[in-house]
């Protein structure tokens, strides 16, 4: 469990998208004093992962909602409790909130730079607690995520997290997909489907790939691809990425494109990230 808080314009609800991203189940602006009430019900819950978002615009006293945290987690060995704070400079922030044209939640009728130092005064008990202390002065939203993964890359709630890779075959004869990533075309390898003991079969049956895995090319392109997904979901998956999208094309979809798609979803697997093998044209076989 993660308490995220912070001064307001220092990228909360950024960072709680982007935690969102990485497998947290996240709600934003609980008043302080309801955390006692809501913390028993992720009990009953299967939810693993859970950022909770609070802020000084409720004007609550922090000092006793720390304390139910504490007494809460002891009472819950199966939670650990680990509390975010964001800040910003005070120039930075006052940058941010006239861009956005946006009202400071505290700024009634003050400055926002008295609102600032209201909220610090607020905050202060749960910054004092903090596990993590993040200045997001100098970040957009690309380098806050590189910088939030670095910076929890130890903390229990994210150290087994691993980018998932979906990986797709399909046939270009059938449209070319919107939300890839990339698209690997393997129209150019020999074609199973001009034998006619062949063509009525699909990749995922043993005469096929053993049709494919006599030629050099094809293993010379299924290493070409393997090495280069590996580099790029490595990547991805040092800056906190969620998931990436993989296609593999063939004319049809159901004989060179399901089996790379086969070799390539076993190779991230064996090379330890989290994969997921999705057929697009199976109804057409």
């Amino acid at each position: 469990m993660m308490i995220v808080t912070g001064l307001s314009g220092s990228g909360k609800t950024t960072c709680l998208a982007l935690l969102e991203d990485i497998g947290f189940f996240c709600v934003d602006n609980i008043p302080p004093k309801l955390l006692k009430n809501i913390l028993p019900l992720f009990e009953q819950s299967e939810v693993e992962k859970i950022a909770l978002g609070i802020d000084a615009r409720w004007k609550q006293q922090f000092e006793d909602i720390v304390d139910d945290l504490d007494d809460f987690i002891q009472k819950e060995k199966t939670y650990s409790l680990s509390i975010l704070f964001l800040e910003s400079s005070v120039d930075i922030i006052m940058k941010r909130y006239n861009l956005t044209r946006r009202k400071h939640p505290l700024a009634e009728e003050g400055s926002v730079e008295e609102a600032i130092s209201k909220e610090k005064k607020i905050l202060s008990p749960l910054r004092e607690r903090a596990d993590y202390i993040l200045d997001t002065s100098k970040f957009n939203t690309h380098d806050l995520r590189k910088m939030l993964v670095n910076t929890l890359k130890d903390s229990p709630e994210i150290q087994d997290r691993k980018t998932e890779v979906n990986v797709y075959s399909f046939g270009f004869k059938y449209g070319v997909p919107l939300n890839a990533d990339y698209i690997i075309d393997t129209r150019f390898l020999p074609n199973p489907y001009w034998n006619p003991e062949l063509s009525k079969f699909n990749g995922l049956d043993e005469n096929v790939q053993a049709f494919l895995e006599q030629f050099h090319v094809v293993h010379d392109y299924l290493t070409a691809c393997t090495n280069l997904l590996l580099m790029a979901v490595s990547r991805y998956n040092e800056e906190g990425r969620s998931n990436v999208n993989v296609y593999i094309g063939c004319t049809g979809g159901k004989h060179r494109s399901v089996y790379l798609a086969l070799k390539i979803h076993e190779f991230l697997l064996d090379n330890g990230f989290q994969s997921q093998l999705i057929h697009r044209e199976r109804g057409n076989w």
